[in-house]
């Protein structure tokens, strides 16, 4: 069956042609006694999946069980794209393709599911993301991407999952003239040859330098993820893109500290990457893991079944380490490499280096510990940005004045006050006496725009359950 005349008048309402829309396979499929405005989605002569649309209600659905693909791949194969003489157009949906198409631009593909409605929690492993992965070889060779989705939340969303999946650096976006929010609208409103236009001066989006206000794009709301401490739940979360400095005085307990953060991340968020330099891997670190992910405590291990724990972090932790040849170097570089491995092979999103004075620090010569300390957090966010993990590092305030228990701030952290001017996060763990089980947990920093907020939590510790409890006074 060819294009009902409901569809064709459909496809003409939207300054689409349905001459063309046929050509791409579009066709009228009558089913359960509705028609159907159905789009195939092809590689080379095999159809793999299709779109069914119903015109008279905004109803979808796909082929059960089909891949997901991008729509009009088949462009993809072009050389021009790989030879870098045109960009790639990627839209949130088919009738913005056919837009880009109908007005002289061949290469557009539309993602198969439209937009998230929520920010995507992690882009590397969504399975609406899975088409990626089938034209992965192809897309590593396109020079250029025009990101083209909708410009509301969802569509936000949706870019900013494409940007973190294609590479910034190859990615453009468009301003969509008034009041167009997509490319189908413009072609409506102002033709095919504003459609051409808008492509063919979107701007990059902003990687580094000096820009104006209109070189950035919308964003999306920012990706954040729980924390799992009770007691500073509304103060700080676990957020891809941002730097978290932990200190406090040694010995204090900042390390069940991480260990509830870490083993509840990697229980409920993502894998995680974590240097081990001053603890032991086994049992230390291990058990530690294991109490706070099973909330019991060390003299209930050796009674308990481990197995789901120990699988959990079999498959979501690496560790950093130099325990296994000690005569291994290691530096900030050497960490940041090994992590960036960690990053792509394992998919941790969070870093954790604990702590920073256990890093061989090698500064250039005339350089002094602060220049050097500025240096280095550059190098740090810098991978940050790359690789859009959380990266939390634990970095030793200065021993205090004798006599001296006040609470150490990011200023305190001996070095530089760079821990305290360039970090996202700020927190500090501190207990007035190391023989009384109670301490204070400080949110001294949080970066405007980002959740959270400064405040303070006195809490214990719960040997029992392995977990932090609030003091209520």
């Amino acid at each position: 069956m060819t294009l009902h005349q409901r569809h064709v008048d459909w496809l003409t309402a939207r300054a689409l042609d349905p001459v063309l829309a046929e050509q791409f396979g579009l066709t009228t499929v009558s089913d359960n006694g509705a028609n159907w405005l159905v789009v195939p989605y092809r590689e080379g002569e095999e159809t793999i999946n299709h779109k069914w649309r119903l015109t008279s209600e905004k109803r979808h659905k796909m082929d059960p069980g089909a891949p997901l693909a991008l729509w009009n791949a088949d462009c993809l194969k072009d050389p021009r794209l790989t030879g870098g003489q045109a960009p790639l157009v990627i839209t949130e949906g088919e009738w913005d393709a056919l837009a880009v198409i109908q007005s002289g631009i061949p290469f557009a593909v539309s993602v198969p599911n439209g937009a998230p409605g929520t920010p995507t929690q992690d882009v590397e492993t969504a399975k609406r993301y899975e088409w990626v992965d089938r034209h992965a070889q192809a897309l590593a060779g396109v020079k250029e991407f025009v990101i083209a989705t909708d410009a509301d939340n969802a569509g936000h969303n949706l870019a900013a999952d494409l940007v973190a999946l294609l590479g910034v650096d190859r990615c453009r976006f468009i301003d969509y003239p008034f009041p167009c929010k997509d490319l189908n609208e413009v072609l409506v409103e102002y033709g095919p040859e504003r459609v051409v236009e808008c492509i063919t001066t979107s701007k990059p989006y902003p990687v580094k330098g000096l820009y104006t206000l209109d070189d950035f794009p919308e964003r999306g709301e920012v990706r954040s993820f729980t924390v799992g401490v009770t007691p500073i739940a509304e103060l700080i979360r676990i957020v891809p893109g941002t730097l978290t400095v932990v200190t406090g005085y040694a010995n204090m307990g900042k390390s069940s500290l991480l260990n509830n953060v870490i083993a509840h991340t990697l229980s409920e968020h993502f894998p995680v990457c974590v240097a081990s330099f001053e603890t032991d891997v086994k049992p230390i670190l291990r058990d530690g893991l294991r109490q706070a992910l099973m909330r019991c405590g060390k003299h209930e291990l050796s009674s308990r079944d481990t197995s789901a724990a120990d699988a959990l972090l079999r498959d979501r932790l690496t560790v950093i380490s130099q325990t296994v040849d000690e005569d291994m170097e290691m530096d900030l570089e050497e960490f940041l490499r090994l992590a960036s491995i960690a990053v792509r092979r394992h998919g941790a999103k969070m870093v954790v280096l604990d702590p920073w004075n256990e890093l061989e620090h090698k500064k250039r010569h005339h350089e002094s510990e602060t220049e050097y300390i500025g240096r280095a957090i550059r190098s740090i966010k810098h991978f940050i940005r790359t690789h859009d993990v959380a990266f939390w590092i634990v970095a030793h305030p200065a021993k205090p004045m004798p006599g001296v228990k006040s609470i150490p701030g990011l200023y305190e952290i001996s070095g530089s006050a760079h821990w305290a001017n360039k970090a996202d996060y700020g927190v500090t763990y501190h207990r007035k006496s190391f023989d009384q089980n109670e301490a204070e947990i400080v949110v001294t920093k949080v970066r405007m725009g980002l959740p959270g907020r400064r405040g303070s939590a006195k809490v214990t510790y719960d040997f029992r359950t392995s977990e932090f409890v609030e003091i209520i006074a």
